[in-house]
């Protein structure tokens, strides 16, 4: 369970927060990391009392919520709607019985359909759930079957992703010894005929690992991809704030729970010792303006750097967009007063070889 302690700190930062820079209203709410379907309803309760006390939320606002599947009961989802939470968050990672049991998660494949059944069920509101392409023990027929059976679900949103090995996971440890190996060609392939997939669907690619149904991309990540400010609190939280030329403030909490709790129940709040923070100068801005907005299908708009930047889109930029507009890596589009440059599929692809490049 959640210590109390710790939700009375995370209300008390996020009144702080969003006085600070004084914020009235709310677009999006985003309650994840860590296994958030733990709270009880009255730390549920608790938490969104302490938003609300703090700033309104906008019409049609978008409030999601992470959980595991195994988490998941009918009692919980009830709790999510009294509280107004629009979204859930699944992360089922795999419909393959031998791939789940491979890597150890915590959710069986039986968990994850009944958890799918009972949201097809029940919840009234939007559902996201993450997938991992080239988990050990996955072929070509499997995943397209397991994509197959999620799809029977009729969630509104799938992020998909290729399996990222970090060093000090189980999975790590078994590829630094030679006890596995990583076919990343196989990966490609396989997110490849995923992307193919999910598209004949009905599934719109709209960002590099994200698809949904029409009109229902996550909100709050597109805010993060179009280069906004938002406001991130909680042990590990980021929050970072643009000024009207671009440049801004970031700071991240340590992601250390009982310093957390001591920080604010002190009401120490801006503790240096616990807080990590930067300055983000002009050209760290320009970097991640470019490098997020690439990342959507849709790219960027000539008028959408302005507004961020005050000024108009570098000639040098431009010159770039052509050289790869001529390679058909990317497509240049007028729109009214505006010119809109995105990747096209082929050049998504190579986002990284497009990116540094043009930085």
């Amino acid at each position: 369970m959640v210590p109390d302690e710790y939700v009375q700190a995370l209300c008390k930062e996020i009144i702080f927060r969003l006085k600070q820079y004084n914020v009235h209203t709310l677009k999006t709410i985003y309650i994840g990391g860590g296994t958030p379907s733990l709270l009880s309803k009255n730390q549920l309760n608790e938490i969104v009392t302490g938003i609300k006390a703090a700033a309104a939320l906008s019409d049609g606002y978008e409030f999601t919520i992470e959980v595991n599947p195994d988490d998941i009961t009918e009692e919980l989802l009830d709790d999510f709607e009294s509280i107004g939470v629009t979204r859930i968050s699944c992360g089922i990672q795999s419909m393959n019985k031998a791939s789940l049991n491979y890597v150890g998660r915590r959710a069986s494949y039986e968990q994850n359909i009944n958890a799918l059944q009972l949201m097809k069920n029940k919840w009234k509101g939007q559902l996201s759930v993450d997938v991992i392409c080239g988990l050990p023990e996955e072929t070509e027929s499997s995943f397209i079957l397991g994509l197959q059976k999620l799809l029977e679900f009729s969630p509104d949103h799938i992020s998909m992703y290729s399996l990222t090995v970090e060093d000090e996971t189980p999975l790590g440890k078994q590829v630094s010894k030679g006890a596995l190996e990583i076919d990343y060609d196989f990966q490609d392939d396989l997110w490849l005929k995923g992307r193919e997939f999910l598209r004949k669907n009905n599934y719109s690619h709209y960002e590099v690992s994200n698809f949904s149904k029409n009109g229902m991309e996550c909100k709050h990540n597109l805010a993060y991809w179009k280069h906004k400010s938002y406001i991130g609190v909680g042990s590990g939280g980021c929050g970072t704030v643009y000024d009207d030329s671009g440049c801004g403030y970031r700071w991240t909490n340590k992601a250390d729970i009982n310093g957390y709790i001591n920080c604010w129940k002190n009401d120490n709040f801006l503790n240096d010792d616990f807080i990590e923070a930067e300055e983000i100068e002009k050209d760290v801005s320009l970097f991640e303006f470019f490098m997020m907005g690439f990342r959507k299908l849709s790219g960027i708009t000539d008028y959408e750097y302005y507004d961020v930047f005050k000024e108009k889109l570098p000639e040098d930029k431009i010159h770039i967009f052509n050289k790869w507009k001529k390679q058909n890596l990317l497509d240049i589009t007028p729109e009214g007063s505006t010119i809109r440059y995105k990747l096209n599929d082929d050049g998504i692809l190579l986002l990284n070889r497009f990116l540094e490049e043009l930085l």
